[in-house]
């Protein structure tokens, strides 16, 4: 079993910090790194990355600039965009920045989990 090196950046401490609790339960996944806007997580040395989680709406601009970036420097990572609302336009701006998927902050972190397993099927 391959495990899946996660990054969490968002700008809610509280969300950021239980999906991280949460996910760290999980014997395949190891969250190693966490960030709250774009500059802290350009500050981090990524190498290794499986899977990103990123919030659309930093402090410091538009997490789609993060994924166009990783997905550059690290295009063997997979991204995935989380909103508390979600619709069409937010999917297609995601998926042209190059996310895997979109998920609502609302669903269970079940969903969440098989959607890391699903699409960082590797690494």
């Amino acid at each position: 079993m391959n495990t899946k090196r996660i990054l969490l950046v968002a700008s809610h401490n509280a969300f950021r910090e239980s999906l991280a609790r949460r996910l760290s339960q999980e014997t395949d996944f190891d969250v190693v790194w966490q960030a709250g806007s774009i500059a802290a997580t350009r500050d981090m040395h990524l190498d290794g990355i499986n899977v990103a989680v990123i919030d659309p709406l930093l402090p410091d601009g538009n997490g789609m600039v993060l994924i166009r970036e990783m997905s550059v420097a690290h295009p063997e990572a997979l991204a995935l965009v989380f909103s508390h609302r979600p619709d069409s336009a937010l999917y297609h701006q995601a998926r042209r920045a190059g996310a895997a998927d979109v998920l609502s902050t609302a669903v269970p972190v079940e969903n969440y989990i098989a959607v890391i397993r699903k699409t960082g099927s590797y690494g």
